[in-house]
């Protein structure tokens, strides 16, 4: 995938990172289920189909991966009861036919996979996020914000839309306790492939979505780019300071952060070049700009300094410095 890489928005590109994700999915499936032939019972017929869906261009949802990635763990630790029940969960599943399409936590269409959805995204073990639904009044106003939202990055970065829906499946909105020590703002992980989270209450303006999604297709983008190799190889009992995080963090999410960081300041910079910005939004989007510029230089240089990169990693850093160098 590295090869056609490009560090801007790249619809085409991303679509071919989805593909990449699915044929993964579907190989490994297969194997799967060769490797269990006889030892567990399973309709490898339902799992036939869905590969053949999947080998067909189809798309399945977050889920579909989450199961995946649960029964993997479950047959290699001889676990043969939960991994009947994930097969069956496997053969359940059916393609998707509507990307990025919006759902909160609490609603009946994500009641059968809230559960393993929110264990994905606590996966990081530096903190512990508490997951609520939020209300319908706190729904409906992310969607007249978000309406805005995707009025303005239509008109001041189509790239950026264009790339989103390629990459994004569900964006799941969810709030967290008021007294939290740590907010959740948004998250994602390869393990929810398709996945984007956000809160729905944290974001008080435009500038505050579009800065998340970027943030967060950001690292959708590089989870795809990394299908076939990974972006760093320092083992992640090594950490270091994260220009994102307070706490110390492995060479991966250093690089991660560092990445998004640059394609936070890209978005920024064409709302700020489009014009449509209110006097309140061009001074947010500015200071986050700025900000972006600081936490790619501090994140960079450790990158720099002791990241052990993959010839995956040194092209999508080295695209991400360039762009940074040229950029105002």
């Amino acid at each position: 995938m590295i090869e056609d890489f490009q560090f801007f928005p790249d619809a085409g590109h991303a679509a071919r990172c989805d593909r990449a994700m699915h044929i993964g999915l579907a190989d490994s499936l297969r194997q799967i289920c060769d490797a269990s032939e006889g030892k567990v019972a399973f309709d490898r017929a339902a799992i036939g189909r869905l590969i053949g869906q999947i080998e067909s261009g189809r798309r399945l949802s977050p889920h579909a991966f989450a199961i995946y990635y649960d029964l993997v763990p479950a047959l290699i630790n001889d676990r043969l009861d939960d991994a009947r029940g994930l097969f069956a969960e496997l053969a359940r599943e059916q393609p998707v036919e509507a990307s990025f399409r919006v759902l909160a936590l609490g609603e009946p269409a994500l009641a059968s996979q809230a559960e393993r959805y929110l264990r994905f995204m606590n996966g990081d073990l530096s903190y512990k996020y508490v997951f609520l639904p939020p209300s319908a009044e706190e729904v409906a106003a992310f969607g007249r914000q978000f309406a805005g939202v995707m009025d303005l990055l239509q008109q001041a970065a189509p790239d950026l839309v264009a790339e989103l829906k390629a990459l994004i499946a569900e964006l799941i909105l969810v709030v967290g306790p008021k007294d939290a020590r740590v907010h959740f703002d948004g998250g994602s992980s390869y393990q929810l492939w398709g996945a984007l989270f956000l809160n729905a209450v944290r974001h008080k303006t435009r500038i505050d979505v579009i800065d998340s999604l970027a943030h967060e297709s950001a690292h959708s983008r590089l989870f795809g780019l990394c299908t076939e190799e990974a972006a760093v190889k320092n083992p992640d009992d090594e950490l270091h300071p994260s220009p994102l995080r307070p706490e110390p963090r492995p060479m991966d999410g250093v690089y991660h952060a560092t990445f998004v960081s640059a394609r936070m300041h890209w978005a920024m910079s064409r709302l700020i070049a489009s014009g449509l910005l209110t006097e309140e939004e061009r001074a947010l989007a500015i200071r986050a700009r700025d900000a972006d510029r600081r936490n790619f230089e501090r994140g960079y240089e450790t990158v720099a300094a002791h990241g052990q990169l993959t010839r995956t990693g040194q092209i999508a850093i080295d695209a991400a410095r360039a762009y940074m160098s040229e950029a105002a």
